[in-house]
């Protein structure tokens, strides 16, 4: 919605968000760097304009009240939002709660994620007294939002978090680490999250369109992405892509099941290989992914998304066999991948 993989109007950006809603999509995720702002006001206008006319309602301790969809948004991001002040000091996090509060037409924010920090950078949030880490506190304790965390690639940076006293990590984001082309949380993230009871987002089930059954040339050719060289990736998830189709399998439909735990797959780095990731198999470990977040820029690709979901989940005995057959075609090759050649960035390198 912030226009990071290729500009769209506003009005599309709006309907792609109503249109998600319509079919049954319960959590929405932004940042106020998303276009400086621009995805979250999209988001406010079009929960505005679907509050409007298809108000949805719960029961709740006996009553009836209004309900929302989740709305995940973060701070720590350097920008105006801050109000002047560090994104990761007290004063910095509640400016920038307020602001992401205002552009989305004061819809609640249900979880506020501290994004994309540095070891420093987390150092300086944690400091008692003065960092980011008592506007968490406050906001939770208040009720304002229902849950805070963190979202950012770095495992370390994650694993402190998590692990961390001050117990403001109900929420992790990990990016780009558990689908399937790249399965690093498995080696320490997800059972460490596990553990302590830590629910994770998982942001990047399709690998930013390499996993969405476009050819993987043309989708990531788009937005930021045109400027990223991993030309050992795009390969391997060409053949993924062509396998799929030899095979008459929706491959994106696979990836979502993945990426939601819901294959039984041995986990590459894992101590054991007979550790299946499924929640299909209840003698093995369950991956604890709350939510996949998968991005979409148009109706039809929302549409597409939730048929290929949809197909994915009703067929499951076909879509086991699948996965199985797609293990034992693809699974030394990711476990075999570079590190390096999997997407990296500087946050402060690249516009969002």
């Amino acid at each position: 919605m912030g226009d990071i993989y290729g500009a769209i109007s506003e009005s599309e950006a709006v309907d792609t968000v109503i249109r998600a809603l319509e079919l049954g999509i319960t959590m929405l995720d932004t940042a106020p760097n998303y276009g400086m702002g621009k995805s979250e006001r999209r988001i406010g206008e079009a929960l505005h304009k679907y509050d409007s006319f298809d108000r949805h309602w719960e029961l709740k301790n006996g009553e009836l009240i209004a309900s929302q969809p989740i709305i995940v948004t973060k701070c720590g991001d350097a920008g105006p939002q801050n109000g002047g002040y560090s994104p990761f000091s007290k004063e910095g996090v509640l400016s920038s709660y307020k602001n992401s509060l205002k552009n989305l037409d004061g819809f609640q924010i249900n979880a506020f994620l501290l994004h994309d920090p540095s070891k420093d950078e987390l150092d300086e949030f944690f400091a008692p007294g003065t960092g980011g880490v008592e506007t968490f506190k406050e906001l939770r304790d208040l009720g304002e939002v229902r849950a805070t965390g963190i979202g950012v690639r770095e495992h370390d940076v994650l694993l402190d978090f998590m692990k961390h006293p001050s117990n403001v990590a109900d929420i992790a984001l990990i990016v780009n680490d558990w689908n399937l082309l790249r399965r690093y949380a498995s080696v320490n993230l997800l059972p460490m999250a596990n553990r302590l009871g830590v629910a994770v987002l998982n942001g990047g089930p399709l690998y930013m369109g390499l996993l969405s059954g476009e050819d993987p040339k043309i989708s990531f050719s788009k937005g930021m992405k045109e400027n990223i060289n991993i030309p050992e990736v795009i390969d391997l998830a060409t053949e993924m892509n062509e396998w799929s189709k030899d095979k008459e399998v929706d491959l994106r439909g696979l990836a979502l099941r993945f990426a939601t735990g819901m294959c039984k797959i041995d986990a590459p780095g894992s101590d054991k290989k007979e550790m299946a990731y499924g929640i299909r198999n209840f003698q093995s470990f369950a991956p604890p992914i709350s939510s996949a977040l998968v991005g979409a820029t148009s109706v039809s690709e929302v549409e597409e998304i939730v048929m290929s979901l949809t197909v994915a989940l009703e067929d499951d005995e076909r879509y086991n066999e699948i996965a199985l057959d797609f293990e034992t075609m693809f699974g030394e090759r990711v476990e075999a991948l570079d590190p390096n050649s999997h997407f990296y960035y500087n946050k402060n390198d690249i516009q969002l």
